[in-house]
């Protein structure tokens, strides 16, 4: 995204609802990044990030089993597509992504 582009907000519940392996979002802190058309080249397979998938993944980042290199962490920039609006409730939030993460 380039700096002069405002970035897109999305919230906590619109990010959780891209949890299949047609639309798949995951969170690192506050960047959301789309990262469907990453699953199949992931080295230690799509499953990893689809369990992930809608929610934070700065703890898996970081290990273990592996702290990722720099160069996973710029290669997932090109995925990059906003930041989580942060005023969106969160527990509300969390209840319904399990529900809908769960059909």
């Amino acid at each position: 995204m380039s700096p002069l582009v405002s970035p897109r907000f999305f919230s906590e519940m619109e990010v959780a609802r891209h949890c299949t392996k047609y639309s798949c979002w995951v969170l690192l802190g506050t960047r959301v990044y789309d990262v469907t058309g990453f699953l199949r080249m992931h080295p230690g397979g799509e499953a990893l990030i689809l369990h992930r998938s809608g929610n934070d993944i700065s703890l898996e980042m970081e290990g273990p089993p592996h702290r990722h290199s720099e160069n996973a962490r710029r290669w997932m920039e090109q995925y990059y597509i906003g930041e989580l609006d942060t005023d969106s409730n969160a527990d509300e939030t969390q209840v319904q992504a399990i529900i809908l993460c769960l059909r």
